[in-house]
């Protein structure tokens, strides 16, 4: 079970590339639209006329949401038919807005149930700045529905623009080689960006892998960063470096724009290719599973040194899951903290491909101390389904605990 829900988490952003250009099709007018001014896991319709059918398919606008430098959309595709499982034909979908100055993008589909596909849009502006209004279209072609439709919209990004921060810094990190440079913050999370040589971008070395990531930390809560895009810098060889972003999506403008204490802490991991390979082969603590208030979990955690983690308390009211762990110290209560992660449990996912089981808050989860336990850390899921079986999953990556180094708490002005 945990190698599925794993490298579900880990690929959860794979999908077909996204295409940008700009082709000849019926165009369906979609009224204005006003742009979300803060990001919400299911932002809602946008407009009233935000639906397009051809053949049967049903194509809707869910949301659209644009901020300096990226842009966000959500489309549900609903077929006449069921998907064919064997196939799992997607569609091609081309985002058009401005003047399509995209750096680079992401686009990842997923099936509720045999009939329906939605699809997310992300686009990113590294060298220009998004128009604050304008008109928006986004094509969608599908071949075995012989679907090929366009759908316009004129959208206004102004209040989710207002609604941002950025500071730029100076900061080296010796551990990684590295010199953090931005911080950016608005309704889609937040973006920090670092410079590394090219060469120590990641660093192999005789099937050796050395990875790293941080933990922001903005007044008492914590967020995963989470790596979002690399480039190179310029276009000369003997003047090159990479520029990497992480985002923190839980750590919204509206959550940070008050802090006084920002930092960041950095993590590293090296982990030779023999150790990888069997990292996930082996099956982590799926015995002794445990089930409170409709989530089940393993109450404790192997690390590969001989010590347990544990999980000693499960709060759940009805939109919102709290687990409270801890490790035998703080590097590993931190550990594990920062990588836990929860699906729902729905055992048709054992029996076809659609996604039952799938949890889209991951990306937002917060972690805190537990002021009664001075090893305890408190994870919180937002936006669970209230009633619905869950399951709390650890990422074996950290039972490797010698594998991992914790970096000093790097302080930032704000």
């Amino acid at each position: 079970m945990i190698n599925k829900k794993t490298n579900k988490l880990l690929s959860s952003m794979i999908g077909a590339a996204l295409m940008i250009g700009l082709i000849q099709m019926p165009a369906f007018a979609v009224d204005n639209v006003q742009a979300q001014s803060s990001y919400a896991v299911n932002s809602g319709l946008i407009g009233n006329n935000n639906s397009v059918e051809q053949n049967g398919v049903k194509i809707t606008l869910n949301s659209v949401v644009g901020t300096k430098n990226k842009l966000k959309a959500t489309i549900t595709i609903q077929t006449p038919t069921p998907f064919d499982k064997d196939d799992r034909e997607t569609a091609n979908v081309l985002l058009n807005y401005g003047e399509n100055k995209f750096n680079g993008g992401s686009t990842s589909f997923r099936h509720p149930d045999d009939k329906t596909l939605v699809i997310t849009i992300e686009d990113r502006f590294n060298k220009s700045a998004l128009p604050e209004k304008g008109p928006l279209r986004i094509d969608v072609v599908m071949q075995k529905y012989k679907v090929n439709v366009g759908l316009d919209a004129n959208v206004d990004f102004s209040d989710s623009l207002k609604n941002s921060m950025e500071k730029d810094y100076s900061i080296k990190i010796p551990q990684f080689d590295s010199t953090f440079n931005k911080l950016e913050s608005d309704i889609l999370g937040t973006h920090l960006s670092f410079t590394e040589p090219e060469e120590t971008s990641l660093m192999r070395n005789n099937d050796v892998l050395t990875e790293h990531s941080f933990i922001l930390k903005a007044g008492d809560k914590m967020y995963s960063l989470r790596h979002s895009n690399s480039y190179s810098s310029s276009s000369d060889e003997n003047d090159r470096s990479i520029v990497t972003t992480y985002q923190a999506e839980g750590a919204t403008y509206e959550k940070i724009k008050d802090q006084t204490s920002i930092s960041l802490i950095p993590i590293s991991f090296t982990i030779n290719s023999k150790d990888q390979k069997n990292l996930y082969k082996e099956e982590h603590n799926d015995k002794d599973m445990q089930t409170i208030n409709n989530v089940s979990y393993a109450k404790t955690f192997d690390f590969s040194d001989g010590s347990k983690g544990e999980i000693y308390n499960i709060q759940r009211d009805d939109n919102s899951v709290k687990v409270y762990l801890k490790g035998v110290n703080e590097k590993e209560s931190l550990l594990l903290a920062s990588s836990l992660f929860m699906d729902y449990k729905d055992e048709n996912s054992k029996k076809d491909y659609y996604d039952h089981d799938y949890y889209d808050g991951n990306e937002r989860t917060t972690f805190y101390r537990d002021s009664s336990d001075s090893l305890g850390y408190i994870v919180e899921f937002s936006n669970v389904k209230k009633d619905v079986n869950t399951q709390i999953n650890y990422d074996p990556t950290i039972s490797l605990i010698n594998a991992f180094t914790v970096g000093d708490e790097i302080q930032l002005s704000k």
